[in-house]
């Protein structure tokens, strides 16, 4: 009986399972080494041939998008997943805002290669991690731990024509919950009134999800579809009072509203 379970699920696994997991292996391990090259001799390289730190900072997110490019054409050339973009020119922007869901661990990775002058809110254990901390370093991402100075941080970067990508969810998604936005994108939003685009990411099936390991390659190929749609949702949203506060509520529940639409349509 286990024998012919197991037939069962092997027989169940296609399009190169067991090479996906080889090939997922291999592209983790690139990865790794990918930032130890950039953190610690590409990105010190640019530092010295800039004329100052903002020229610098510029350079290593644009190294980081590239790298990002190259990362997810590898991805696709080995048959991990396959991905598409609707209204990629959506992104093509500065000083704005990007918020999209977050059901995998890698759609930072997606969105950072095709946003330019992208930066991002996160983890602050990301500065303490030998793999990571030289590019967030470089690159000037805003960790998260400094709560009294994260808002301001996050409006400098936005006058500083920087793109600014947001989860409001502030981790992946938990499958098969329902979403659960917080509040602090609406606010920086309600704040600074810049250009906003809204990402909508779909993985079917799902991999690299919240608990979920990097080898538990799902049995068919993932397929990431991300849609693009402009600015919408904010400008009509009302509030219970003239207070930031119930606007930011308001607009943050129709952005989860939205999302959830989106995402099971």
């Amino acid at each position: 009986m286990l024998l012919a379970a197991w037939g069962n699920s092997v027989s169940r696994r296609n399009d190169f399972y067991f090479c996906r997991i080889i090939a997922a292996g291999v592209g983790f391990i690139l990865f790794g080494l990918g930032g130890l090259l950039l953190g610690y001799v590409i990105f010190p390289l640019i530092s010295l041939m800039s004329a100052d730190r903002r020229s610098a900072m510029l350079r290593c997110r644009r190294c980081i998008q590239m790298s990002f490019r190259i990362f997810i054409g590898y991805m696709s050339w080995v048959g991990i997943l396959t991905w598409e973009i609707n209204g990629i020119e959506l992104l093509d922007k500065s000083g704005s805002i990007v918020i999209a869901n977050h059901p995998t661990l890698i759609d930072i990775v997606f969105l950072i290669s095709m946003i330019p002058n992208a930066t991002c809110i996160v983890k602050a254990s990301l500065y303490k991690n030998i793999f990571t901390r030289g590019p967030v370093s470089w690159a000037g991402y805003i960790p998260n731990n400094e709560a009294d100075t994260l808002m301001a941080s996050c409006e400098a970067q936005l006058a500083d024509n920087a793109n600014l990508v947001i989860f409001p969810e502030g981790s992946r998604s938990v499958p098969d919950k329902p979403l659960k936005l917080q509040r602090g994108a609406a606010h920086l939003w309600l704040r600074s009134r810049c250009d906003l685009s809204m990402v909508t990411i779909r993985v079917n099936p799902l991999t690299l999800a919240k608990h979920q390991k990097w080898y538990e390659v799902p049995y068919d190929r993932p397929h990431f579809q991300l849609v693009v749609k402009g600015e919408r949702l904010a400008e009509d949203a009302e509030s219970d009072s003239n207070s930031p506060s119930a606007d930011a509520r308001t607009i943050t529940r129709q952005w989860q509203n939205y999302f959830t639409r989106e995402i099971t349509a």
